[in-house]
């Protein structure tokens, strides 16, 4: 492998360790302890018997002999190792790493200045630990928040990178995904704080590189290497990569990288800890949104079954959920609607009428006018199509639509009410859009209207019934639709 690719070895982190002590020195003034307070006494006291000498003497040289051995050699290091003793209490019981006062340059001393040297390297680790402590609270929190408010695994993870990115003091980082049927690694998304632009066509063979190597082997990588060996295009600015694999029963489903351009500061073992955690967690999100993604796509191919079993019910709206979305989606074109908010429109335009499904075919297929009782269950049918669609979590925008297309302007609508701008907008255009539909087909109880006419239909109701602003949106939709029928007349002409 190449130099970028290599797995490298973290730094050596700092170990604690007593300083040693002169054992022999030690000794010896253990041993000189000895004969001053046992030894010598002992000998006093044979001489005394010896030759003669007075009791009194020889206790006086005793007693003499034990406190000069105690207050000048054992006295000092017992006060030494007692006042160690107590920190080392003090440290285990309050947590409290305070050091101690040495005066002395002898063994003992050496032994307190290594206690002091030991207490304060277990704070400065402690403090370290409480750091990262507080870092991974801090972004597993933000993470969260996203979870619960983001309306796309794309942003998610998108976010995910970012406060990864920000937390370890890094530049730029992304996340790599597997394409299990080519065997490589593309990107799926990047972040940076210089805005570097991401390389869409990048691929790395599972095994090449720094993000192959990782992805094939499942295990971390800290090296040097360039910023598109992540996925971003044209950029040769280098520096130290860190890269954990992202894997789900022991098979890898991509990797997730960062940069930090200071090539001085190398990532440490901490920083690789909580990445590999970060890569634990994704993995399991990105599973989990491919599963509810299967399970959501049956259900909306459900719902969209319902909407053609409901139009297969009355061969008079045959096409017309479709035509709804279509016009739904031009409305929002002309006021230069976002394309989100467009896909939104389209697919309440297809849908708004599902909740049809749930009332009586007596009712739903009668040639009649309604009566007021029938026309009170027929009027459940956007609330019970809300409930269809609004399980579906990429649906449930569309489901508020749905719930509000028969609102009026006036406020004299169903199911809510509402007035004016209470109506959201999508539900405004979908009404407009609906009705227009409506009155240039035939229905049971009717013929169609002419084109015109239905456009004046809606301007006498702009304002009643109608957003006014909506309708000349529509009427601009439909002016560039006879445009265009008419060039093309005129070039086939």
């Amino acid at each position: 492998m190449t130099s970028d690719s290599t797995p490298q070895t973290n730094p050596t982190r700092r170990r604690w360790k007593l300083v040693p002590l002169k054992e022999e020195r030690l000794e010896r003034k253990l041993a000189l302890a000895f004969g001053f307070m046992l030894f010598i006494p002992t000998l006093i006291l044979v001489w005394a018997m010896v030759d003669g000498v007075e009791l009194s003497l020889a206790i006086f040289l005793v007693s003499a002999s034990s406190f000069l051995g105690y207050f000048l050699v054992a006295r000092p290091m017992i006060k030494s190792v007692v006042e160690i003793a107590k920190r080392i209490q003090t440290v285990s019981s309050e947590r409290s790493f305070r050091t101690v006062d040495v005066n002395e340059h002898n063994e003992i001393g050496e032994l307190a200045r290594s206690f002091n040297r030991l207490t304060q390297e277990l704070e400065q680790k402690i403090d370290e630990l409480e750091s990262s402590r507080q870092l991974v609270k801090r972004l597993l929190t933000r993470i969260g928040n996203a979870i619960v408010s983001y309306e796309g695994i794309d942003s998610l993870l998108t976010l995910i990178v970012e406060n990864t990115v920000g937390a370890l003091e890094a530049q730029m980082g992304s996340l790599l995904l597997v394409d299990g049927e080519k065997q490589e690694l593309v990107v799926k998304t990047t972040w940076s704080q210089n805005g570097q632009v991401t390389d869409d066509q990048f691929r790395a063979k599972l095994g090449d590189g720094i993000a192959g190597w990782v992805a094939k082997e499942g295990r971390p990588m800290c090296g040097p290497g360039k910023a598109s060996i992540l996925g971003f295009t044209g950029q040769e600015k280098e520096g130290t990569i860190l890269c954990v694999p992202l894997t789900l029963r022991d098979r890898p489903i991509g990797v997730i990288g960062i940069l930090r351009e200071e090539a001085t500061r190398t990532f440490t073992e901490d920083d690789e800890s909580l990445m590999a955690s970060i890569g634990v967690q994704m993995a399991v999100a990105i599973e989990n949104y491919r599963l509810n993604l299967d399970i959501e796509r049956t259900y909306v191919e459900t719902i969209m079954a319902l909407a053609l079993a409901v139009e297969a019910k009355d061969p008079y709206s045959a096409g017309h959920s479709k035509r709804v979305g279509f016009y739904s989606r031009k409305i929002g074109e002309i006021m230069g609607l976002d394309e989100e908010t467009l896909r939104v429109l389209n697919d309440a335009g297809v849908l708004h009428d599902v909740g049809k499904i749930g009332i009586k075919d007596e009712i739903l297929l009668k040639p009649d006018l309604l009566t007021t009782d029938e026309e009170k269950i027929m009027q459940q049918h956007p609330v019970i199509g809300e409930a269809i669609v609004k399980p579906v979590r990429s649906l449930q925008k569309v489901g508020t639509l749905v719930r509000h297309h028969h609102e009026r302007f006036d406020g004299t609508g169903y199911p809510s009410s509402l007035k004016g701008e209470e109506i959201p907008l999508g539900a405004r255009i979908l009404s407009v859009a609906d009705t227009y539909d409506s009155m240039v087909t035939d229905r049971p109880y009717r013929k169609r209207l002419a084109i015109e006419d239905a456009k004046a239909e809606l301007q006498r109701l702009a304002g009643v019934q109608y957003d006014p602003t909506v309708v000349q949106a529509f009427l601009r939709v439909l002016a560039e639709k006879e445009q265009r029928r008419t060039a093309a007349a005129d070039q086939a002409a």
